[in-house]
């Protein structure tokens, strides 16, 4: 029984595998009759499976329909020709660059031989055993008006994925900006409504902060955060950021009121080039959780410009 077996070798464009086959009679075509799936990463296929090659085909395509994002499901299978000969190999079943099942796997090496096998520096198509394998295919019966169908298939599904994504993501660009536009508003409404004194300077704040893990993705470094509350705690008459006043403001509200007390507050100082300058915070804080803070009123006409939607404290109603 003649065999022709393929070996994975690392990913050249579409050839992905050379072989090492036994001569076959390159005089007469053979068909693919049978297919012994040896394992799968597919649960389409179970582990010593035999099935019709026709019926293979159909199925392996439907598995790599499933995968059109550039996945694939590993396939280990055997395939018996008319003459007894036999091709093993293994299959990536998935769309892309991938294999849409035995034919589309023989014909997308064939076919990039073809392309390919005389250019300079693709020695390795002009070896011994890779000549043999295309030798091989060449008699191989294979449908490739099938193929060319099944590659118009996966590429309508790429098509109807990529569709769905793009418009996936104009719908949440869409909410995003409806979102931080309903935001402004609210804001400055409760901007507004504002009665700062007029020897105010600046505005004491409390924000409370946690992780965003919705909206980050740590794979590319990309971190967010996401306020939970925020509260005006008090209106200060000078810009300095000094940690007695903000422990004292901490007072005006119960959520804060622990961080009046030194043992449970840390005070924070980044007076360099790019820092945040004196706040307080929460003895655990690390980028996230409660944090005291003074904001400037950088515009004298509009002090309420500077102040960020929130509740008040009772000293600043």
């Amino acid at each position: 029984m003649m065999k022709a077996l393929d070996i994975p070798l690392p990913k050249q464009g579409v050839a992905k595998t050379t072989s090492t086959p036994r001569a076959s009679n390159p005089h007469r075509r053979i068909t693919p009759i049978w297919v012994l799936v040896h394992s799968s990463e597919s649960k389409q296929f179970q582990t010593n499976d035999i099935w019709g090659f026709e019926d293979f085909e159909q199925k392996a395509l439907e598995v790599a329909l499933d995968n059109p994002e550039g996945g694939y499901d590993k396939t280990f299978i055997t395939v018996t020709f008319s003459d007894e000969s036999e091709h093993q190999c293994r299959l990536d079943l998935g769309c892309n660059v991938n294999d849409l099942g035995f034919s589309d796997h023989c014909l997308s090496v064939y076919d990039y031989h073809q392309q390919n096998h005389n250019k300079p520096e693709m020695t390795w198509m002009r070896e011994d055993h890779q000549l043999e394998l295309i030798g091989l295919i060449e008699h191989y019966q294979l449908d490739r008006i099938q193929v060319q169908q099944a590659r118009a298939k996966a590429s309508e599904v790429i098509k109807e994925v990529k569709r769905k994504q793009e418009e996936e993501q104009r719908q949440q660009i869409k909410e995003r900006e409806e979102s931080i536009r309903a935001h402004q508003q609210k804001e400055q409404a409760f901007q507004e409504s504002l009665n700062i004194p007029e020897w105010a300077q600046a505005a004491i704040i409390a924000t409370k902060t946690e992780y965003d893990s919705e909206n980050s993705c740590p794979h590319t470094g990309v971190y967010e955060s996401k306020t939970l509350k925020t509260i005006i705690l008090a209106w200060s008459k000078h810009t300095q950021q000094r940690f007695p006043e903000m422990r004292k403001a901490c007072l005006n509200h119960p959520d804060t009121a622990f961080l009046h007390d030194k043992t449970q507050s840390k005070e924070q100082r980044e007076n360099y080039s790019m820092g945040a300058g004196n706040y307080l915070t929460e003895n655990n804080y690390l980028y996230h959780g409660w944090k005291v803070y003074k904001q400037r009123f950088w515009d004298e006409t509009n002090k309420a410009k500077s102040v960020p939607l929130g509740e008040l404290a009772v000293c600043c109603q």
